[in-house]
């Protein structure tokens, strides 16, 4: 039997969101072309005491359940002193919080849609905001582009799921974390994913956490453009003086999320034969294996249609995936939103024209490979499908995101 803890309201926080009491904070973006900045990074310092630090304002904020409200509240005061500055040229990155993409908000949060009105915007997101609010987040990504912001991806090398989170955000913008920076032995996994992501959609390379003018050579080597770090400056006030660099930040085409099912997408690229039952078994097996040969991070997307058929050792299966990095989703008609572990449910509606498909789509950080189906009737009764396989990382990427985009609904922790 549980019980309910109330903890006792933070004053101290209660204070700083009345009296809106957040300085921001900023911290150059270089070009390592010229060393000039190209944008300023915002931070939030709260007044001096226990809550001054970034990380101890959001602590408190979530303890008071107040996310969303705090994040807005930053976001209004980057804002406002942006504007102040008056900063022709430059972009403005900012944080955005998983936590501020309500169940019922189908894009960016207000102060968000205020700040991109009418500044160069960077809106940054990290991959627990993927795997987290996977639909809330790439409608938030759209909207935001149309808004004519750029999309930075975050602490790429922390968290596996960081990478595998690439193909489904389309990045302008690659943030490599300061521990890949300073790293004596850089995972050269981690690298090559990044640099190929990047050559593949002509997407920047920014190396977080240069420090001493060696980090800028382990940048360059890393392919990073761009740099941030205490050796270009520590976050303090926006300089009245500046310099901008002239080398632009790129800009990459949004990945359009079809509202067709995995079948009607490959059917069109891809020959599909009349298959039984049991061969499509095998087929679909067989992208689970090379998920578990996997050595990188990587997506799963299984669609069983029904919960009645999900074989018995798939959530053995899909345990021992999740534990190697894989992210696993599984959809169907009566599958829960938390199946167990890891793996992330889908459910469908009982009309739903996915029940009469069956598709497995693994999406790497450069490669894809997926079965796709659609079942069809004998008189006898007898379920056969049609039937075909893709490799064209392109396309199952493509097959990939309008499932993925289902998941809703997904309270906040």
């Amino acid at each position: 039997m549980g019980f309910e803890v109330e903890l006792p309201p933070d004053e101290e926080f209660d204070d700083i969101m009345r009296e809106h009491l957040i300085e921001p904070e900023f911290q150059p973006v270089v070009s390592l072309v010229d060393q000039r900045p190209v944008g300023y990074e915002a931070f939030a310092r709260g007044p001096e005491g226990r809550l001054r630090t970034p990380a101890a304002l959001f602590e408190a904020a979530a303890e008071a359940g107040r996310s969303a409200e705090f994040d807005e509240l930053c976001a209004t005061a980057a804002t406002e002193a942006f504007r102040e500055a008056a900063m022709p040229g430059l972009a403005l990155f900012v944080n955005l919080n998983p936590d501020t993409l309500t169940n019922e908000t189908d894009g960016v949060a207000p102060a968000y849609a205020e700040l991109m009105a009418d500044n160069n915007v960077v809106i940054e997101i990290t991959e627990k905001a993927v795997t987290r609010r996977p639909a809330g987040l790439l409608d938030a990504v759209g909207d935001a582009r149309r808004k004519t912001a750029r999309i930075a991806l975050d602490d790429i090398g922390v968290d596996p799921a960081s990478l595998a989170a690439m193909p489904l955000i389309n990045p302008d913008v690659i943030k490599l974390d300061r521990s890949i920076i300073q790293s004596t032995s850089p995972d050269s996994h981690v690298v090559n994913a990044v640099l190929d992501d990047a050559r593949r959609r002509g997407a920047q390379i920014v190396a977080e956490g240069v420090e001493r003018p060696e980090h800028v050579d382990v940048a360059r080597s890393l392919g990073a453009t761009y740099a941030q770090g205490w050796l270009f400056g520590r976050p303090g006030p926006l300089p009245r003086d500046i310099r901008p660099s002239d080398q632009p930040l790129a800009r990459v085409g949004p990945r359009p999320v079809a509202r067709a099912t995995p079948y009607d997408v490959l059917a069109l690229i891809e020959p599909v034969d009349r298959t039984s039952a049991s061969q499509l078994q095998a087929m679909l097996a067989g992208i689970e294996e090379q998920a578990a040969r996997a050595t990188g991070p990587a997506i799963l997307v299984v669609n069983i249609g029904d919960l009645r058929f999900l074989a018995p050792d798939s959530p053995i299966t899909y345990a021992f995936l999740t534990s190697r990095g894989i992210e696993v989703f599984l959809i169907g008609h009566g599958v829960p939103f938390s199946p167990g572990g890891r793996v992330r449910g889908i459910p469908l509606a009982a009309d739903d024209p996915l029940r009469e498909e069956r598709t497995t789509l693994l999406v790497g950080t450069h490669y894809g490979s997926g079965v796709f189906a659609r079942q069809r009737r004998h008189p006898t009764g007898d379920a056969t499908f049609d039937a075909g396989t893709c490799h064209e990382w392109d396309r199952v990427v493509e097959a990939t995101l309008p499932l993925v985009s289902r998941v809703k609904n997904e309270p906040i922790d």
